[in-house]
């Protein structure tokens, strides 16, 4: 399936899900623009984030979807090539985020550097259990980083 057809799927499953009355009331739009959004006589929203996402350089990209992931609570994690990459780059993000809590450096850098450090980790530890498949190696994944309930 090729990554449009892919968008449009998605895009429908998402708009059946939700209803297309309150999709399009949620979106200030009517239902006749979504029913035209699904049948393709003009680009649906994720299409054209897609579209975004491919007119952008990978920092671009990286920094866009990184935003989208905060807004929503999870963080952007890119899995390494190779367990040693891994683990340099959990040192470095670590590191980086250690100096930037113990300079006092302004928050929004300190959490900046804690969520790269977060993200380092995590890529690390899915690869230390054997939860990343070698196919999804150098992909990027959401990871939901929220505390666990207790029971």
């Amino acid at each position: 399936m090729s990554g449009e057809d892919c968008c449009d799927e998605f895009f429908e499953s998402v708009v059946q899900a939700v209803g297309i009355k309150a999709f399009a009331a949620k979106l200030g739009l009517s239902a006749r623009q979504v029913h035209r959004m699904i049948g393709g006589a003009q680009p649906n929203p994720l299409r054209r984030f897609c579209d975004i996402l491919n007119a952008c350089d990978a920092p671009q990209v990286e920094a866009i979807l990184s935003c989208v992931c905060r807004q929503q609570g999870v963080y952007w994690v890119r899995s390494p090539e190779t367990i040693e990459a891994a683990h340099l780059n959990a040192v470095k993000e670590s590191a980086e985020a250690i100096v930037a809590i113990t300079e006092g450096r302004s928050t929004s850098v300190a959490i900046r550097e804690i969520r790269e450090a977060i993200s380092a980790l995590v890529a690390l530890e899915k690869i230390l259990d054997g939860r990343d498949d070698r196919h999804d190696a150098g992909k990027a994944k959401m990871v939901t980083l929220r505390p666990k309930r207790k029971k």
